[in-house]
């Protein structure tokens, strides 16, 4: 998994033998080197298609390698779920689309084993934004009694509502719009390229909020868009933070104290809109690694407890998308569909993702059907549910 930040790569190990949270076996990250960084980040503006295909090619050998590494670390896997790297999400184009790159074919011949790749085509095709696919994940993981709120602050921020157990109502989520892809980008400027990101939030704990251009920035339209929505650095990047930058007349500290808030308060504002909210929340992603967000969030959600999502479930923030990508793997391989009407606006329940066979095929298909002839004896017993 390699997220809207474009800073590197994570990969984590799921057991589908363990239930839940206890499947977490372990992650590597792999960072990108400043030129591939550039190159992916350039990929959001025109690119001749050489330039996308050698792009393409270039993530691969680096998704392949960090695949080898964890192998080795944490020992032998069945499959390798590959998210990529999106460099176009208009899922309300017409057509509407979404483009992951991240050769799955390089992957496959460098370690031998079977690839599902490419998650989010299908959901787009059957009337979805296309994400955030991670919720259902967010369900087999944190579902409790009582619904509970679990947030991710990667380059975008995206919320889940999860209904408790006995709740009849479905799961929501939806993106909120801008994570940390402001402020990182913020922080390029004021730098001058020397700096990607406001580490622990220290530039933003010295400034000051500017609360008139606060309630400008608000009156962005994608936050008054109902859900399903998701978003992408095609509405929040670098051009509109530079737009933005180019007419302020405070500190650097005070231009990234005022976006901290942005992205607190326009997640909240979204919470008390569009779901019906919960007492606790977990936090999640880059986010939930900058203090200074997270005191900022905790003051504008005063009624919801604040989690650190890591620190509560053993997840680190790094792993979650990537092993909740290994877990839609596995539900591709299984052949079974997601509901997303609630999350993505999809019209139908779909199968996500694509299989690309490697070396092992034979050896997995005689695996997956062993795990079928077993899940159907216990639905048949009545042990699982049928839908």
């Amino acid at each position: 998994m390699s997220g809207t930040s474009a800073d590197g790569v994570d990969a984590a190990v799921l057991d589908f033998d363990v239930a839940g949270c206890a499947g977490y076996r372990g992650t590597f990250s792999y960072p990108f080197d400043p030129a591939l960084r550039a190159e992916v980040l350039a990929a959001n503006g025109p690119l001749s298609v050489e330039a996308v295909a050698q792009l393409d090619r270039r993530l691969g050998a680096r998704y392949a390698q960090l695949a080898r590494t964890a192998i080795a670390h944490l020992g032998p896997v069945d499959f390798i779920a590959l998210h990529g790297q999106t460099i176009r999400h208009q899922p309300r184009g017409d057509p509407g689309f979404t483009l992951q790159i991240g050769a799955a074919a390089d992957i496959a011949v460098a370690t031998g084993l079977t690839v599902i790749h490419d998650f989010r085509r299908t959901d787009v095709a059957a009337g979805g934004e296309g994400a955030p696919l991670v919720p259902p994940f967010h369900q087999y993981c944190f579902q409790d009694k009582q619904p509970r709120l679990v947030l991710n602050l990667g380059g975008m921020a995206n919320v889940t509502w999860l209904p408790g157990m006995d709740d009849p109502r479905p799961l929501l989520a939806f993106d909120c719009g801008p994570g940390n892809v402001l402020m990182d980008a913020a922080i390029h400027l004021c730098s001058d390229g020397q700096s990607t990101c406001d580490v622990d939030g220290q530039m933003a704990a010295d400034g000051l909020c500017d609360a008139v251009q606060l309630e400008a920035w608000l009156a962005h339209p994608f936050f008054r868009q109902p859900p399903p929505k998701s978003t992408g650095r095609e509405v929040f990047g670098l051009p509109l933070v530079t737009q933005w930058w180019s007419f302020w007349q405070g500190s650097a500290a005070d231009f990234l104290a005022t976006l901290t808030a942005l992205t607190a308060v326009s997640v909240a504002q979204a919470i008390r809109t569009w779901t019906p909210g919960a007492a606790e929340m977990l936090v999640f992603g880059g986010g939930a690694e900058n203090p200074t967000l997270m005191h900022v969030l905790q003051g504008v959600l005063a009624e919801t407890r604040i989690l650190h999502g890591g620190q509560y479930s053993g997840i680190p923030s790094q792993a979650l998308e990537a092993l909740a990508f290994a877990w839609l793997g596995g539900k591709c391989l299984l052949g079974q569909r997601l509901p997303l009407a609630h999350v993505t606006g999809a019209q139908r329940p779909m199968t996500l993702g694509t299989i690309l066979p490697g070396d092992n095929w034979p050896e997995l298909l005689v695996h997956l059907s062993k795990r079928m002839e077993i899940t159907a004896k216990e639905r048949s017993h009545g042990a699982l549910p049928t839908a």
